[in-house]
C-alpha cells in the first residue's frame, strides 16, 4: 500500500482553489506544523523536526498551505543536477498534503505557488519534478499545470526508484508542454 492519493482522472475538485486555504511562504515557526505534514507519509512528527527545519532553512523556495491556522501541506524547490555533472535546475524538492484535505485543489495551489516563485526570481527557468510513476495522481496534477513526461527511469536525479521506475516531467515557462 501506497501513501498516493486514489487516482482518479483529473477531478474537477483538484485544481480548483479552496477558499479556506492560504498560500504562504513558510518561516522557521512552521517547522512542527510542515513535520507533522511530512509524518503523513511515514515516521513520527518528531523524526521529521530536524529534517523539516532543515528543509527551511535551506530551500531556496518553500510554501506551505495554512487552515484554521494548521500546516495541511508543502511545496519547495531547490536547484539541483538532474544528471551528473550536469549544471543545477529548478527541480521541485516535495509536495505533501494532509491525507484528510487531499483532492480539494491545495496540492494544485502550492505547486502553481512555487511554479510562479521560481519565475518571479529566474523568468526563463524550467522546472522539473521527479515523481514515483505508480503516483498517478501526482503525474496528473504536474500536468494539468503544464509539465509533460521526458524520461521513466529506475534512477533519476539521485532518487532510486528501487522495484519501480521515476518520471521525470518538465514545465516550461509559458506552461506549454514540453517534449524533448
Amino acid at each position: 500500500m501506497t501513501d498516493f492519493v486514489e487516482y482518479r482522472p483529473r477531478s474537477e475538485s483538484s485544481f480548483r482553489p479552496d477558499p479556506q486555504v492560504a498560500i504562504r511562504p513558510a518561516t522557521t515557526g512552521d517547522t512542527r506544523g510542515l513535520a507533522v505534514v511530512r509524518s503523513a507519509r511515514g515516521g513520527s512528527v518528531e523524526e521529521h523536526l530536524e529534517a523539516s527545519q532543515r528543509l527551511i532553512e535551506r530551500l531556496p523556495v518553500i510554501l506551505v498551505a495554512e487552515s484554521d491556522g494548521e500546516i495541511v501541506g508543502w511545496c519547495g524547490a531547490q536547484r539541483s543536477s538532474i544528471e551528473p555533472d550536469a549544471e543545477p535546475e529548478w527541480l521541485i524538492a516535495g509536495i505533501t498534503v494532509v491525507p484528510e484535505l487531499r483532492r480539494r485543489g491545495i496540492a494544485a495551489l502550492l505547486l502553481g505557488g512555487v511554479m510562479g516563485a521560481v519565475r518571479s526570481d529566474e523568468p526563463g527557468a524550467a522546472i522539473f519534478s521527479v515523481i514515483n510513476a505508480r503516483n498517478l495522481a501526482s503525474i496528473d496534477l504536474h500536468e494539468g499545470l503544464g509539465f509533460s513526461e521526458i524520461a521513466r527511469r529506475a534512477e533519476i536525479a539521485r532518487i532510486e526508484f528501487a522495484g519501480g521506475e521515476g518520471v521525470l516531467l518538465r514545465s516550461r515557462p509559458d506552461g506549454t508542454a514540453a517534449r524533448e
